[in-house]
């Protein structure tokens, strides 16, 4: 990725004036004026005057939207960006910093009131990932065949309206992550719908890999890994599990690759859409100190049947009626009980297409035979022929049109496991490698399909394909779990190896602190983010000292406490035994395990709740 400036001449500007915020570009004749009194707006029109740059202007790439803090309101400017690359000429760009503009008279960047500060840092957090997303002319929150529909829809009708707001990019709120944000743009007097088009901007959160390969002598192509979170239930592991009453499930994702094939004799495009969430049922695994949390069904099983039911119609108007769901949790313990209730939840849903798979990953890839998830590949084989894939032919004097749609994809794969996660992205990975297999195989770039699994991709394509696909799931972890996925080694190498099970049990270790310790403050700056928190009726701040360190100090009492206590109670002072080091080792066992039976009846004192669960 190259930094922006360096690429894309600055052409956003905004000045600062006692009483208004003006807003410019030189490629918009209208400016945007936002008026303001002791940091909250008052009104916002625009003025049709061309105006140019002025060297007291400040430049930035795109508005983010405006928040309420607890005092004043904050203009949110992305002033730093990186170029990832492009998708049918349209350019992408990923967030490098958002800066925030005081809504006061004079307001200089960044200069936030005393009693907005943490909640400002709070932002930044989830910022800092850095993996926010957007273009000014390709509309991220929708696939390829959704955009070209869309631009359709809007050159036929010159309109389309959405909860009130103007888009030609028609956006599925779903996956915009500054939604509550840019309503403010709403408050225009302007009916100008050109201008508004201008300033909103869509960004999505989740990553977007573009890469160049060249295939053979006749043929070259733009491999393109996008996955966009959904925000409706957006939270952390173990936080958040299952879905909400209208369906909506926690870390439901969609990643879709696209492939841009240039032959000699054509320039196609394919795209294939999956998705990952979590079981669509009430569930919870809320953390308790120990290392697997017990999960817990909540609700009868009518009330369940009808969530379940709600998820897949939405899904099957969202991505057609097939649905490929596959399932790759354990068939045993916890995850046994979880499995047989989602397999009966999907037996009542009658209203859509499905095909369903239990697949217990563990147990069938055991000792590392990840060539055996062929298996899984050859019993939804004829499901996924007639899911298909969108694939257009490009016209060969205009790069910007489509001459001919071949195909629609009528189908998706819902894969999930128990975080849909580290086995959903080994899976997911497989099955867009079927894909690419396929697409390659009928162009005559190969001329072999073995059946395999992890059949290997030609020339650069395969590292370039495992590179992508790893930093996805890496991605995804850390946006859920808080640490780089497991199992990574498989999809960079195509085979586990000893150091990449050290790895995993690193990251494991480390998702452990972070969701009992970390987690419930995590999904408080995502809730910030999304404007699901209202700041004007809370008063947070983050524990000053951190739950490990109660508990450390906690552990140390108990233990000296029973340590003390202990050989009193068991044995006579005059006990010959008393200075016996098998009798201290029995009184330190007995010990430890008081004290841990004490710790996990107490783990509420240790473990703090979300904002929104403590209500």
């Amino acid at each position: 990725m190259v930094d922006a400036k360096q690429l894309i001449p600055m052409k956003r500007f905004l000045e600062t004036q006692q009483d208004k915020i003006k807003l410019f570009s030189i490629d918009q004749p209208e400016q945007i004026h936002i008026y303001h009194n002791m940091g909250r707006v008052t009104k916002i029109e625009t003025k049709s005057i061309q105006e140019q740059k002025q060297n007291i202007s400040i430049g930035f790439f795109a508005i983010y939207g405006m928040m309420q803090l607890k005092n004043w309101s904050y203009l949110l400017l992305v002033t730093e960006a990186n170029m990832v690359g492009q998708i049918w000429q349209r350019t992408i760009l990923q967030v490098e910093k958002i800066s925030f503009l005081p809504l006061v008279q004079n307001g200089r960047m960044d200069d936030i009131h005393q009693d907005d500060q943490y909640y400002c840092k709070m932002l930044k957090e989830v910022f800092s990932t850095k993996t926010l997303y957007f273009s000014y002319e390709y509309d991220l929150s929708n696939p390829f065949d959704k955009v070209i529909r869309n631009q359709s829809q809007f050159n036929s009708s010159q309109q389309n309206i959405i909860d009130g707001l103007r888009y030609y990019k028609i956006p599925n709120h779903r996956f915009v992550y500054n939604w509550e944000h840019i309503k403010f743009l709403n408050q225009f007097q302007s009916t100008n719908l050109q201008a508004l088009q201008y300033w909103q901007t869509i960004f999505i959160s989740g990553c977007v890999f573009i890469r160049y390969c060249k295939l053979n002598q006749q043929s070259d192509c733009f491999l393109i890994l996008i996955s966009r979170r959904e925000t409706l239930r957006s939270g952390r592991r173990f936080v958040q599990r299952g879905c909400d009453q209208e369906g909506n499930c926690t870390n439901f994702a969609e990643t879709e690759q696209i492939l841009f094939l240039n032959r000699q004799e054509s320039r196609e495009i394919y795209s294939f859409i999956q998705t990952r969430g979590s079981m669509p049922f009430n569930w919870q695994q809320q953390p308790t100190l120990k290392w697997a949390p017990k999960a817990t069904i909540i609700g009868d099983r009518s009330y369940n049947q009808e969530l379940c039911k709600k998820h897949f119609e939405t899904c099957a108007q969202s991505y057609q009626q097939l649905q490929i769901i596959l399932n790759l949790i354990d068939k045993k313990g916890t995850q046994k009980m979880l499995g047989e209730y989602f397999t009966n939840m999907i037996g009542g849903v009658k209203t859509v297409k499905i095909k369903y798979v239990w697949f217990d990953f563990h147990h069938e890839c055991r000792n590392m035979k990840y060539e055996n998830l062929s298996k899984l590949l050859n019993e939804v084989k004829d499901d996924l022929k007639k899911s298909g894939y969108f694939h257009a032919d490009i016209d060969k004097n205009n790069n910007n049109i489509l001459s001919k749609i071949n195909n629609q994809q009528t189908g998706v794969v819902r894969t999930n496991c128990m975080d849909c996660l580290d086995r959903t992205n080994v899976v997911q990975s497989v099955v867009s490698r079927n894909f690419l297999l396929q697409i390659l195989n009928q162009t005559n770039i190969i001329h072999t399909l073995t059946g395999e699994a992890l059949q290997v991709l030609p020339n650069d394509l395969e590292q370039i394909f495992r590179d992508q696909w790893t930093k996805n799931a890496d991605i995804m972890s850390i946006l859920y779990s808080g640490t780089g996925a497991l199992k990574t080694d498989f999809t960079r190498t195509g085979k586990r190896t000893f150091w990449g099970s050290l790895q995993d049990g690193k990251n494991s270790i480390h998702r452990y602190y972070i969701n009992n310790f970390v987690d419930a403050h995590n999904q408080n700056c995502i809730d910030l983010a999304l404007g699901k928190l209202e700041i004007d009726k809370i008063n947070y701040k983050k524990p000053q000292f951190n739950g490990v360190l109660q508990l450390f100090i906690f552990i140390i009492f108990l233990m000296y406490l029973m340590t003390s206590l202990l050989p009193g109670l068991i044995l006579d002072d005059q006990s010959i035994y008393h200075s016996s080091c098998f009798i201290k080792l029995f009184i330190f066992g007995i010990s430890l395990f008081i004290t841990s039976k004490i710790l996990l009846k107490t783990h509420n004192l240790f473990i703090t709740k979300p904002i929104r669960d403590q209500s």
